[in-house]
Order: structure tokens, then sequence, then C-alpha cells
């Protein structure tokens, strides 16, 4: 992968390991399946608008996309929904700071390289919505802050991302469970179910926000148990979406050591300097405990290698960015060799 610039490492890695609550000026929500679907997909809508609540915000419009003969193809319908939400979500001045939470659950897969979403896992192409083109292709192009949460049993592979810090972010959580087909899956046991199941947890627990890296961490830990596999991807930025829990919550989610770690590296051109080198391990002394910050290893070279470990939490904001590389997940502290031989 090719490397970036010390600025660009030092921004991104700042970006990366700063939660900041995110004071938006409207949030909205939209939540999408299919009338004839065969996951049950009625059953998990009712545990997205739980997610809502918990989170104190307005409730969400419903769009079904209908097993109706008149609307033959239902990309036309789907496209005119999401340009609707779009439209009404969009900031009415510069100042404006807006969230747009997009749901969906139900079949999805690749089709000519794009992600599709389909009414049944074997639907024919009058019963599938191009989601790359109707939908990831428009929230990108709009100026606002969009929060994927995509119930199914895929995820197309994420293209990597210039190492350039924006104000918005295009966040993705997603359920990738390969395990058990999606029609088979309980509503109570879906992605969505879990999702709000761990946000509903925190606010009992008291925390006084939520960030959904983290959230995701968590649920990645408890895979095995879940049989679920979530993903989490960023399309645009290198922050995520921070929200705040309400309630009298005292406990910082900062404060909290991470449940997964992981080792990655980062190729720098030219090599930092002595002083950048001290000014990056004072950065991260002064981080809170869960993004588990730490440098390992540092390789000379015509670019400089180097190697840290930190929350997965945190490395998945920089996955995809240019001159990042994942090395390996759930890693503890390094061990010397003479201790080994």
């Amino acid at each position: 992968m090719s490397p970036i610039s010390p600025t660009a490492f030092q921004n991104t890695l700042q970006a990366a390991t700063t939660q900041q609550i995110h004071t938006y000026t409207t949030i909205t929500s939209i939540t999408i399946r299919w009338e004839k679907d065969d996951t049950k997909a009625h059953k998990v809508t009712p545990y997205f608008k739980n997610i809502l609540q918990t989170l104190n915000l307005p409730p969400a419009i419903e769009h079904i996309i209908r097993h109706s003969h008149s609307h033959p193809n239902p990309n036309i319908p789907f496209q005119k929904a999401i340009h609707d939400i779009l439209a009404k979500s969009k900031p009415r001045t510069k100042n404006d700071h807006n969230l747009l939470i997009v749901h969906y659950a139900g079949h999805a897969f690749t089709k000519n390289g794009q992600l599709t979403f389909a009414e049944t896992a074997t639907a024919t192409s009058e019963k599938t919505v191009n989601a790359d083109t109707y939908l990831l292709k428009d929230v990108r192009a709009v100026h606002l802050d969009t929060l994927l949460i995509l119930d199914y049993c895929y995820i197309g592979n994420i293209p990597t991302r210039a190492a350039t810090i924006t104000n918005r972010v295009v966040e993705i959580l997603a359920a990738t469970s390969t395990q058990t087909p999606r029609n088979r899956i309980s509503s109570e046991n879906t992605f969505t179910a879990k999702l709000a199941e761990e946000i509903d947890r925190r606010q009992r627990s008291g925390h006084t926000y939520i960030e959904f890296p983290d959230v995701f961490q968590t649920l990645k830990s408890h895979g095995e148990r879940d049989k679920l596999r979530p993903t989490h991807a960023l399309l645009v930025g290198v922050g995520s979406v921070v929200l705040p829990l309400s309630g009298s919550g005292t406990v910082d989610p900062g404060s909290i050591a991470p449940v997964c770690t992981v080792l990655f590296s980062v190729s720098v051109t030219e090599g930092l300097t002595k002083e950048e080198m001290r000014d990056l391990r004072a950065l991260m002394r002064k981080l809170p405990c869960y993004a588990g910050l730490e440098l390992d290893r540092v390789y000379p070279g015509k670019a400089m290698c180097l190697v840290l470990r930190s929350a997965l939490s945190v490395y998945t904001k920089l996955h995809r960015v240019q001159g990042y590389s994942l090395i390996a997940e759930g890693v503890g502290a390094p061990i010397e060799i003479d201790c080994l031989v």
C-alpha cells in the first residue's frame, strides 16, 4: 500500500482516536424492508425502533418495497424514497450538521460487482434493488453524516480512501454471518436485535454516550456466542457517529479498556523526525483508556514502517485508509523472543 506523509499520518491517527459527541441540528431515520421477503424482516423493524427510542430519536420513516406488478421495477420507488429522505435530511444552512440513519433488513448479494438488495435469496432481477447505485452512491454525494445499519449476510468490498480528513462521515454497520442462512435467523438473534440489546445495556449501565465503532467492537467480541460476524466500514471520513445516551449516566466510555486489540502497520514517507516521534508518544500517553494505542516497533527504510497496537474500534476507522494495513486481531502485549527460547 502506498505510504502517506507524516502530516497525513498524524492527522488521521488523531481523528481516529477522537470520540466527539456531535450536536446534530436534525436526525432523520428510515427503515427499509421487502413486503414479501422470507426473512421475517417485519419482526426486525421493532428492534430498530427500540434503538431510536433508547437514543431518544424521532421515529423512523418506514419504506416497504412492495411486491406489486404495478411497479415491476422496484428500483424506481426505492430511488424516490431515498431521494425524498435525503432531501428532508439535507442541511438548510451552512451551519447545520445533520445525521441520516438508514436501516435495511433482508437479503443482499453481489450482482455485476455491485451490492444488491433482494426480496429472496434467489430473487430474479425484477425483485432486486441496486443498492450501490440508488443508496450508497447518493449518500456519498450529500453533505451530511450518514449511518447505515444493514442487517443482511453480505457486505461488498470497501474501496481504499485517501488519507484526508473530512468534516463528515458515511459509516456502515452490517451483519455478515455466513454460518446461518438469513431466513433461518430468529428475529431476536438478528444483528439489529443484538445492536439494540447492546445500546440498551450501555444506557442501563450509565454510559453517557455511544460511539458506533466501539459498539461494533463489543458485538464482534461476542461473535462466537451470538454466531454473528459484524462488519464496520467507513465510506467517507476517518471519524464516526457519536451520540449521547439519555438519562443520568455518569460512566465515561472513554475510561473503559478495549475488549479487542489489533496490530496494524502504517507506511510513512520520509519517516518521522525524533521530535515527531516524541510528539507521537506524548499523544498516546494523553489518550483515554479506550484507545489502547501503543507503538510496538519502528522500521526505517525508504518509507518508515510503524507497527502499532490499538483498540479495534480505533483501527476500524483507519481500515482501508491509504498507508494503513491490518496485521492481526485479538493480540496481546508483545513477548520478547528471548523469553521463548
